[in-house]
């Protein structure tokens, strides 16, 4: 399947999860990808994809370093400590639905972050990207894919955001192990409290 026969638009993307969001819980959305929803077979690659590249890429489409189109505003792939560098996105994410079981219940968790418009789009991603660094990779051995999202880039209201499409199982340099429990669907509320915990720490960290 060629990259473009991959993409999703938002909705359809969206239609691949599940919303797993607490009621009055604030701060980030949660949803799970499953291996099946809706009578449909899912995969990390093609959700992983539709995030990159919230509009439809064409042939003029900037690409990453290893040849992926995207149309996102910005991504960063953080691997858990110790794997080695991958030779592409395409072929870590095609490797990572390779080797699902058939009695595999979770692939991925998405968390979304909502972004506020009176501060630099680098900054907050900064934010993102070492919060997933220090609560995914480093406490957690998992590794994830975060993208930031500016929709007025296309005209659009919505806020700018990121997501990151954290991998469901524990990342060693050996390969793939156990889901992760953190990635429960009743961890909505722990995971928007790290969120707003770290948010308030960043925000009174003291000025070089």
């Amino acid at each position: 399947m060629s990259q473009l026969k991959l993409w999703a638009s938002p909705s359809e993307a969206s239609d691949m999860m599940f919303d797993v969001r607490q009621p009055g819980v604030t701060g980030l959305g949660y949803a799970l990808l499953r291996p099946r929803s809706k009578g449909q077979e899912r995969s990390l690659s093609r959700l992983a994809f539709a995030k990159m590249n919230p509009i439809e890429p064409g042939a003029t489409s900037p690409h990453t370093r290893c040849g992926m189109p995207t149309t996102a505003r910005d991504h960063r792939l953080l691997l858990a400590p110790g794997v080695a560098d991958p030779v592409s996105l395409e072929r870590l994410f095609a490797d990572y639905d390779a080797a699902v079981p058939e009695h595999q219940r979770l692939l991925a968790a998405v968390l979304t972050l909502p972004f506020v418009r009176g501060e630099p789009l680098h900054d907050q991603f900064d934010k993102v990207i070492t919060w997933a660094m220090l609560h995914l990779a480093r406490a957690r051995q998992l590794t994830s894919l975060a993208v930031l999202h500016a929709p007025g880039d296309q005209l659009a209201a919505e806020a700018p955001h990121a997501h990151i499409v954290v991998f469901s199982r524990i990342h060693h340099a050996c390969g793939w192990a156990q889901l992760h429990p953190d990635l429960a669907e009743s961890e909505h509320g722990a995971w928007a409290e790290r969120w707003l915990d770290f948010c308030e720490a960043w925000r009174r960290r003291p000025a070089a």
